[in-house]
């Protein structure tokens, strides 16, 4: 599935430029499923404008849709659906736990829903240590219990366990701003 958003994504790059639009939609297209066609796989493709949307069928017979519309990707398959978002629309996922902290005032940066869980992707410009402590508090005054935490040079990590569910926590400094990344996963049986 990586490789399929790989290619989509190059080849819509190099499409948009050169030819009419029209042209550029139908060159995407038939680029595309090419492109895909190598593994066994088949793909139906369409392009319109902002929008790349395709359906593909892999060797075995297992079908994957894919829509990439904007900084918005989504795959649906047999397995379920996972949602990306990037540039950060300041929303957060869809199932995205109301009893998980969110750092107040961060940026969303990235967020993504996946079947047995989200992932998040924050930015602050508060200190790292405020964020590390705050995240700790807040999480256990929520419900969770801390697991563990570890510092490797200037990454703060922290895992939490509530019910059937973890939550891990990694804070890190870059470029003067404060990177929060929240994942939280329903635990298997």
């Amino acid at each position: 599935m990586t490789k399929r958003l790989f290619v989509a994504s190059l080849i819509l790059g190099l499409a948009v430029a050169g030819c009419g639009r029209d042209a550029q939609e139908k060159l995407t297209e038939k680029l595309i499923e090419k492109g895909m066609g190598g593994d066994g796989s088949v793909a139906d493709v369409d392009v319109s404008g902002d929008k790349i949307a395709y359906t593909a069928t892999d060797a075995e017979g297992k079908r994957s849709r894919v829509r990439i519309e904007g900084e918005q990707v989504t795959i649906a398959g047999e397995d379920g659906t996972v949602a990306y978002q990037a540039g950060g629309d300041g929303k957060l996922p869809q199932g995205f736990p109301e009893d998980a902290f969110v750092y107040p005032g961060a940026k969303i940066a990235t967020s993504m829903s996946f079947p047995q869980g989200v992932n998040v992707a924050f930015e602050t410009k508060d200190a790292v240590a405020t964020v590390v402590a705050k995240y700790a508090a807040e999480m256990k005054a929520k419900g969770w219990n801390e697991k563990s935490t570890m510092k490797v040079d200037e990454v703060n990590m922290a895992s939490y366990e509530k019910g059937k569910r973890t939550a891990s926590v990694i804070v890190q400094e870059q470029n003067g701003v404060t990177q929060i990344n929240l994942t939280i996963n329903a635990t298997e049986e």
